[in-house]
């Protein structure tokens, strides 16, 4: 399927399976060994699949499967955690379990919260570091390890959300590295609430909260526009080629790029957004940018522009980015409702 005329790509399906399971999400990276990348797939009945995507066929089935002895997993990361082996596997799902596999067992379980976790994420700060950051849908968002709670904040105890009448819930959450006003570089933890809030979070405190002009729902951070697009930077280094733009996509179907603690209007999908994720590219200045959302299509962007649309069977649940077939250039794997995986490479025409 190739883009339209003049533009310097073309999308290619390498491959694409219907799977006999329900899932939620999915993660690509090394897992339990040093090389060789693997497909983890988070199921409706708590269980991960892992395909081997170094076999030829390594996607048609899985090759282990994984139990949390629990409820649906919503989210997944592979990292090394424990630092004992290779790299570890970390679910949460609607029980409000955390579940870490390492070596191929479980190391460990841990009750978060009585809500469902619907985010994960591993922040590693300047000294390498690492905590597992999570968020559930009855806005409790806390920063932990496979043996301790480090901080939680409830969103509905902060002081300026006490006169609500409903409860909030996260919507999604983001760590990155921020350039503050004294070019300090750090690592910061942003949340989106049901109630067009933002916070930004630093060492497990609230030190800001940005009103947003819809509903934040998926976020992912690059390179996506030039600086010149956007409000002028505080500082000279930060800004383009920083890595330090969030791209936001809400519920209204807006596209916005956080920058420098300030939000700007860039896109229009047209329809609510669930998913966001980066891909970069060769000889490009900006990162492309994928997005997904209520629409059965993986709609792709390049500096503000709707470069091409690839069409898909049913919406887009979860997706993710790696250099699957080992050319220097990263492919995007995406699930669909319908119980599609879809392997994507995007090339030159």
């Amino acid at each position: 399927m190739k883009l339209k005329e003049n533009a310097p790509f073309s999308i290619t399906e390498l491959w694409s399976i219907k799977t006999k399971y329900k899932f939620n999400c999915l993660c690509l990276n090394t897992l339990f060994r040093e090389t060789g990348l693997n497909l983890a797939v988070g199921g409706e009945d708590g269980v991960i699949r892992v395909y081997d995507l170094t076999k030829e066929d390594g996607y048609k089935s899985p090759q282990l499967s994984l139990e949390t002895k629990s409820g649906p997993v919503q989210a997944m990361k592979i990292e090394d955690i424990t630092k004992f082996y290779h790299n570890d596997l970390v679910t949460v799902d609607s029980c409000g379990m955390m579940t870490v596999f390492c070596n191929r067992q479980i190391l460990c379980r841990q009750s978060i919260t009585d809500s469902c976790l619907n985010c994960l994420q591993i922040q590693k700060d300047k000294t390498g570091n690492l905590a597992i950051i999570l968020s559930s849908d009855s806005g409790t968002v806390c920063g932990v390890l496979p043996s301790n709670v480090l901080w939680r904040i409830n969103l509905n105890e902060l002081k300026l959300n006490e006169v609500r009448s409903s409860a909030l819930s996260v919507k999604c959450q983001l760590t990155v590295n921020l350039t503050d006003e004294h070019n300090q570089k750090s690592s910061y933890v942003l949340v989106s609430d049901s109630d067009c809030q933002m916070y930004v979070i630093h060492q497990g405190t609230v030190v800001m909260v940005i009103k947003t002009p819809s509903i934040i729902t998926a976020m992912c951070s690059g390179n996506f526009v030039k600086s010149e697009k956007l409000p002028v930077t505080l500082t000279a280094t930060s800004g383009s080629g920083s890595g330090e733009q969030v791209a936001l996509g809400s519920d209204t179907g807006a596209l916005f790029i956080f920058n420098n603690f300030s939000i700007t209007e860039f896109a229009n999908a047209q329809y609510p957004i669930t998913s966001l994720s980066k891909l970069p590219f060769p000889d490009l200045e900006q990162d492309l940018l994928l997005c997904a959302g209520y629409f059965n299509e993986l709609q792709i962007y390049l500096d503000g522009k709707l470069l091409d649309k690839f069409p898909t069977s049913d919406w887009i649940n979860s997706m993710d980015t790696a250099d699957i077939d080992g050319d220097g250039v990263q492919e995007a794997v995406i699930g669909c409702m319908d119980s599609t995986l879809h392997c994507i490479k995007f090339s030159p025409p």
